[in-house]
Order: C-alpha cells, then structure tokens, then sequence
C-alpha cells in the first residue's frame, strides 16, 4: 500500500499553514528534523510538532507554498522522498523560493520521521 496519499496530506497542512491538520497523520512519537533551521532543529512528540508548527513556524509567513517536484517511495522500507521547490511569503516581506528535500519515514501508518533538507541560508536571509 502506498504511503503518498499521507505524504500529499501532510504538504497540504503545510500550504493551508494547518498545523492542527498534521494531528491525524503523524505517529504518537513523530519527530521532526531540519539541520541548520532557524526554526530548531531538531522536535519529538507529535504534540511538539504541532505546536512547532503553529507557534513558531507558520506565524513567520504570510502564505507557503510547496511543490512536489518528484516523488520516491520504498515500500519495502516504509519510506517516502519528496524533492520540493517551495514559495515562500515572510512577513518580512522578502518573498523568495527555495529548493529541498523532505526524507519521511511512515510506521505504523501514520508519518514517523520527517527529515528536512534545504538551503538554510536563504531562509536566514529572507525570515529573519
């Protein structure tokens, strides 16, 4: 059974900014990692997240925008790869797109661990 209808879930919470939206899709013991991130590093608790989300990344920007430009799933590993350009309007106003890479591990039907990779750089740059 594929894993994608889940992963195109959680992008969705991310393009409406809902964070409360991830609740259903991410395991009990989730975690998050984007090295680098001005927004941390490195979250663990499903709740966490969601709270992560909410009160420290969404309220940054004025709309996101993440478009999947390719879609790997290893079944067999319960593993999901999504290379992203994304569309990014901060309230500092200096709106820019960045490229990256989300690493998502699924178990138990629910997303296990995200792993974010982009230029962390431009976002420090046009966020902050």
């Amino acid at each position: 059974m594929s894993n994608i209808p889940l992963i195109d879930q959680m992008v969705a919470c991310y393009n409406s900014m809902d964070a409360d939206g991830l609740r259903d899709l991410l395991h009990e013991n989730a975690k998050h990692t984007a090295p680098g991130s001005d927004f941390g590093a490195e979250k663990q608790g499903s709740e966490t997240i969601i709270t992560y989300f909410k009160e420290d990344v969404f309220p940054s920007f004025n709309q996101v925008r993440f478009d999947a430009d390719h879609i790997y799933e290893d079944v067999e590993r319960s593993a999901v790869i999504v290379e992203w350009q994304s569309h990014l309007w901060p309230k500092t106003g200096k709106n820019y797109s960045n490229n990256g890479v989300f690493v998502i591990e699924i178990q138990d039907g629910k997303i296990h661990w995200v792993r974010e990779y982009f230029d962390t750089e431009k976002s420090h740059e046009n966020v902050n």
